[in-house]
């Protein structure tokens, strides 16, 4: 007798579960079509990477413009340096147009580094949406 209601006891605990679960899944409507928002999350995406590239050529173009001047100044200083030098010249003179060299060097590179940073960091790209899963494509 006792091992008969045993075997009630264990056969009702593992079949309740599975019960609830049957009914609990009728009741849920159908689940919102995600095609639909992935196609919506797409082009919102495509809307955000436009805006992203306008961006990103604004902040190139002026990063090209802070070192095409960087550039400019350095050639000067090496112009300038090689202009200053002659074989009549003694080591002393040789070596004061080389720190002036160096020094125009230097500051073209603090100036450059400094409208870099004053340029901020270059725009992020934005997030492309997740891609549904296969089978939330098989269910239409």
């Amino acid at each position: 007798m006792k091992l008969k209601r045993t075997a009630v006891v264990t056969t009702v605990l593992f079949l309740a579960p599975l019960i609830s679960i049957s009914s609990a899944s009728a009741d849920n409507p159908a689940p919102p079509s995600t095609t639909q928002n992935y196609t919506d999350a797409m082009a919102a995406y495509k809307i955000e990477l436009g805006k992203f590239r306008d961006a990103y050529k604004i902040y190139d173009d002026a990063r090209r413009i802070i070192n095409q001047n960087f550039k400019d100044a350095v050639d000067k200083a090496m112009s300038d340096a090689r202009n200053l030098n002659s074989t009549s010249q003694t080591q002393m003179q040789r070596r004061q147009n080389m720190s002036v060299k160096q020094g125009a060097v230097i500051a073209a590179t603090s100036a450059r580094d400094a409208a870099i940073e004053a340029l901020g960091p270059p725009p992020v790209p934005p997030t492309p949406p997740a891609k549904p899963s296969r089978s939330d494509k098989n269910r239409k």
